[in-house]
């Protein structure tokens, strides 16, 4: 069965800081021309220092240092600020908030004395992001304010640039990795606070690795809640190595839309994975879906309103959330309801099962899934928990010695053994089951063909392929009608020792082996027994 992969949806919570930080940077510039253009006074330089320092102090809540600030007014606004450090509230037991090795805006002298003076570059070389550890209960990082940006600020940026800047996640606790997040490009442009912005990003999602871009219009700026801030645009996923998820392979693209405020972003999208297998499984296919979701940007929580998923001649529909249970445990737990009334066993057998050849079985089958896997950083299939019901309907064989046994079970269970007519008969299978530690473990299993039922339960090793299942044979036709001439006229006299009712037959049976080398018998004690026969020879 295939699983929803962790994190296959655009980094939302990471462009959220990205774009936070940039808008609340960019009051830095608003506020410096501003100044400049009022006081062009010998100490300019000293006026713009200080204005830009209580501006980030108070909307940054953090303490901040400067190694070099220069203003230059003449022939044209040139600003350089460099080795800016900001520390959320001044803790020096973490790495500081933001980092800019060089900040620098460009403008011309003429533009910047309008009354809403226009800025032409600001350029951020060395951005680093550090966000820091927060109870969900803290206060958010960014504070609200009650001041009128668009009117206090009303410049216009044409364009902000940060190539290789970079994200870092602090973790809650102490002695975890932080997880980064290279920015690779980041470019805004037409950035006031009173309409949107356009930007592009490009950057690299961590798992599964691969390299993310988005375009779209972000904006205008929400001061009371930032989070409110609406977004929308497109992106596309290319490259992603879904082998960095442990249990899964294949190389993952994913092309979508998005849209709404920044804490509630609807996303659209497709998936396609031309080589997509299981740990389990020796065959790579082509998988596809189609989904749409809900992005909670302030803690990247994702909710799946629906999912397509199709490989092969299946289709799979899924509902669920990829959700980050424990602040304690990297990564996200998945929990899935998947469907299937349009599936065949022949491709579920391929994508969950090794073996060389075609499956053993076709058939078209009913599904229903309850997935759950918890978050952890061990092999995805060991973590997945599964819990359901199947059908398999018109179920036929792929071997044909496989189907010959199957074709005598149903002319003996019919009690016509030498009836050739009666030949590829289709089987019918359901049950219930669950999963835990690679093993699956069936209850209520049912196999029937004309004349013949057996009900089973027992377990499957996904690893292994090791077989253990006991339970019932029950044929329609007495003993003594399954065969002919004399072993017929002395098995009726052990007739009633096996009657089912007033006809037909019942017997105890197993499965034992491995999935390649199946060992039936029958069971006498309820498993398995060294002295009774290793092999029920069903031709006889």
């Amino acid at each position: 069965m295939a699983s929803v992969p962790e994190k296959t949806l655009p980094h939302s919570p990471l462009l959220r800081r990205i774009l936070i930080v940039a808008f609340s940077i960019v009051v830095v510039f608003f506020a410096a021309a501003a100044i400049a253009i009022h006081a062009l006074k010998p100490r300019i330089h000293a006026m713009v220092r200080d204005k830009t320092a209580k501006v980030l102090e108070s909307h940054f809540q953090s303490q901040i240092e400067f190694d070099d600030f220069e203003v230059s007014l003449y022939p044209r606004v040139y600003v350089t600020i460099t080795g800016l450090v900001m520390r959320h509230h001044g803790r020096t037991d973490i790495p500081p908030l933001v980092q800019v090795r060089k900040a620098t805006v460009y403008a011309n002298l003429r533009s910047v004395l309008r009354g809403d003076p226009h800025i032409a570059l600001v350029v951020l070389d060395g951005l680093q992001i550090h966000t820091p550890p927060r109870s969900s209960s803290g206060p958010p990082l960014f504070s609200k304010t009650d001041q009128d940006l668009a009117k206090k600020y009303p410049a216009f940026i044409e364009e902000l640039r940060a190539d290789d800047a970079l994200i870092v996640v602090l973790p809650s606790q102490t002695g975890k990795t932080p997880r980064e997040f290279p920015i690779h490009h980041l470019l805004l442009r037409n950035l006031s606070f009173d309409r949107p912005a356009d930007f592009q990003a490009s950057l690299e999602n961590a798992m599964p690795t691969g390299e993310i871009n988005a375009t779209g219009q972000f904006g205008p700026w929400n001061a009371e809640e930032p989070a409110d801030t609406p977004g929308a645009g497109k992106y596309t996923f290319r490259n992603a190595d879904m082998g960095t998820l442990k249990g899964l392979s294949g190389t993952l693209s994913s092309d979508g839309s998005f849209s709404g405020p920044l804490d509630y972003l609807k996303v659209d999208g497709t998936t396609d994975i031309p080589n997509f297998s299981l740990r389990t499984s020796d065959h790579p296919m082509a998988l596809h879906t189609d989904f749409s979701a809900i992005v909670d940007g302030t803690n990247g929580d994702t909710y799946l309103n629906s999912v397509t998923a199709k490989f092969l001649h299946t289709t799979l529909d899924v509902k669920g959330e990829i959700v980050d249970v424990s602040r304690d445990i990297k990564g996200r737990t998945i929990v899935l309801d998947a469907v299937s009334r349009n599936a065949r066993a022949e491709d579920l057998i391929l994508i969950a099962v090794k073996g060389g050849g075609p499956p053993i079985m076709t058939g078209a089958v009913q599904l229903r899934a309850h997935i759950d896997i918890p978050e952890g950083e061990s092999d995805l299939l060991s973590r997945l928990k599964l819990k359901g019901q199947f059908g398999i309907d018109q179920g036929q064989f792929t071997s044909t010695q496989v189907q010959g046994k199957i074709d005598t079970l149903s002319r003996k269970g019919q009690g016509h053994p030498k009836d050739m007519d009666i030949a590829g008969v289709d089987s019918q299978m359901k049950g219930s089951f669950q999963m835990g530690n690679a093993v699956m473990d069936f209850s209520n299993l049912s196999f029937d063909v004309p004349g013949a039922s057996i009900n089973l339960s027992g377990t499957y090793g996904l690893d292994s392929g090791a077989l253990d299942f006991h339970g019932k044979l029950m044929l329609n036709a007495k003993l003594s009608q399954m065969t002919t001439g004399v072993k017929s006229f002395f098995l009726k006299a052990v007739d009633p020792f096996f009657e089912k009712g007033t006809t037909g037959t019942v017997l105890s049976i197993r499965i034992t082996g491995t999935k390649d080398h199946p060992s039936f018998g029958l069971d006498h004690g309820g498993g398995s027994n060294k002295n009774e026969p290793t092999q029920a020879k069903t031709g006889h």
